[in-house]
């Protein structure tokens, strides 16, 4: 058997094996969370399972593109993008080579205010994990023919993404509603900002923003804790703060928002109409999180969910509708997301809002209310069933501040939720007033079919 498909073999089997662990209390069936703070400042999480042979390391920090300097949007997407693409002794070609010949996997990427590091390898790689994972952290080299094919790349993208209605609407959107908010620009930034990127900018955010007092490091796996945490201590022994970056978060939650606005962005050949209904919320870390989990199951998460129901199934005005929470680590947004045909806009648009205020106004039926909580219980643990899932849901307990025992008390925080409470932030977070409409379709016939439903503006695609 080759190695990439044992490694696949072995992910496969721990789909069964993490289903039993994570329904017991507090990694019962693996081993207690061992944590630690390197002497540099690293937070380091590992949780040891002996079930199959597999190691993965995580590591997450914060440096997102909240972190890019005005006029150089892109620059944590463009640094993440090369950090695999040669490291400490090896080429860009060296690493994929030695890291696919273990049957491995080595990845980076950034989003809006992580940056995020992953390695996985079977055990009896983990030396040879552990060496390309710190060396893709800690010395990357930012080889000035990567520098300009991933920056090339990147140009391309953006100029791809100018034709995609569905991008086109979530970037105006997140630029609308965010404003001069270090949120308000996508990740990938713009073209004249990555064109405004040079190797400079890159190096300099690794050496600010990718640090060990801003990161943890996870590892779940066939490890043993004490035997791991030496070798990490050496192995980042090297790694040191970068001593200049903000402690503190770059922005704030987003404005109130008072009254219903409407923003037409104007493509003149479109068929279709992107849809995105916008309003502020909460942070990751908030009382309430629990209960939004239950009322937007119920609102628009799901294919049982009353807007699939309604708009898709019953009225036929969309194949695909949903409503999510967009949560940070200091403010967050509610969010409606849909499409349709031109001329059902103004049909699909007052139907989504009816269907919302009416879930506000009614409240959920007992028998949603029961289906909502059950389905989270149920689906909890199936997103945790490979070590990648369960460290990544680990990085993200010590990157939002959650309790140590959230994995363990999550069942029981859901069941918790009452029927009073999915009320109460129903009436709280779920906007139908007091929010921005943004559609992405002919601007001429949009401003017609939209007039008395707020505010318009029309715009064009920047």
């Amino acid at each position: 058997m080759s190695r990439n498909m044992l490694v696949r073999a072995a992910r496969a089997g721990l789909a069964f094996a993490a289903a039993t662990v994570i329904a017991l209390p507090a990694f019962a069936a693996t081993g207690a969370p061992v944590r630690a703070t390197l002497p540099n400042g690293l937070k380091v999480v590992i949780v040891p399972s002996t079930r199959l042979p597999i190691v993965d390391f995580r590591l997450v920090a914060r440096a997102g593109s909240v972190n890019d300097p005005a006029g150089r949007e892109g620059v944590s997407r463009l640094t993440a993008d090369l950090l695999t693409q040669g490291a400490g002794k090896r080429n860009a070609q060296q690493l994929a080579e030695d890291i696919e010949f273990v049957g491995g996997s080595l990845t980076a990427n950034s989003g809006a205010e992580q940056l995020v590091i992953a390695c996985e390898v079977l055990k009896k790689d983990q030396p040879l994990g552990l060496e390309l994972f710190r060396d893709v952290i800690v010395n990357p080299t930012f080889a000035k023919e990567e520098f300009d094919r991933k920056k090339d790349e990147t140009l391309g993208g953006i100029a791809s993404d100018k034709s995609e209605p569905s991008v086109i609407a979530e970037n105006a959107t997140t630029k609308w509603f965010w404003g001069d908010s270090p949120l308000g620009h996508p990740a990938i930034g713009y073209e004249k900002s990555v064109q405004a990127i040079t190797r400079d900018d890159v190096t300099g955010f690794h050496r600010r923003f990718l640090t060990p007092e801003r990161s943890v490091l996870v590892v779940v796996g066939d490890v043993q804790p004490a035997a791991l945490m030496a070798q990490l201590k050496t192995a980042f022994a090297g790694w040191k703060s970068g001593g200049a970056a903000p402690t503190t978060d770059p922005y704030g939650p987003a404005a109130p928002q008072k009254g219903r606005v409407v923003r037409i962005v104007n493509k003149p050949e479109a068929t279709q109409t992107q849809i995105r209904m916008v309003c502020p919320s909460v942070p990751r870390n908030h009382p309430d999180w629990y209960a939004i989990q239950v009322a937007n199951t119920i609102c628009g998460d799901g294919f049982t969910s009353r807007l699939v129901n309604s708009i898709r199934v019953e009225q036929g005005l969309t194949y695909s509708i949903s409503s999510r929470f967009a949560a940070y680590r200091n403010a967050g947004q509610f969010r409606i997301g849909t499409f349709t045909r031109n001329e059902q806009l103004r049909k699909c648009v007052d139907a989504t809002l009816a269907e919302v205020q009416k879930l506000v106004d009614e409240g959920p039926t007992a028998a949603e209310y029961d289906k909502a909580r059950n389905f989270l219980k149920g689906q909890f643990p199936l997103g945790l069933q490979s070590p990648d899932d369960l460290a990544g849901e680990l990085a993200n307990m010590e990157f939002f501040a959650l309790p140590q025992d959230f994995i363990a008390g999550y069942p029981a925080k859901v069941t918790a939720v009452t029927m009073d409470d999915v009320k109460r932030v129903l009436k709280t977070y779920f906007c139908t007033t007091d929010l921005k409409i943004l559609v992405v379709t002919n601007g001429e016939m949009a401003k017609k079919a939209l007039d008395g439903v707020g505010q318009i503006e029309v715009v064009e695609i920047e």
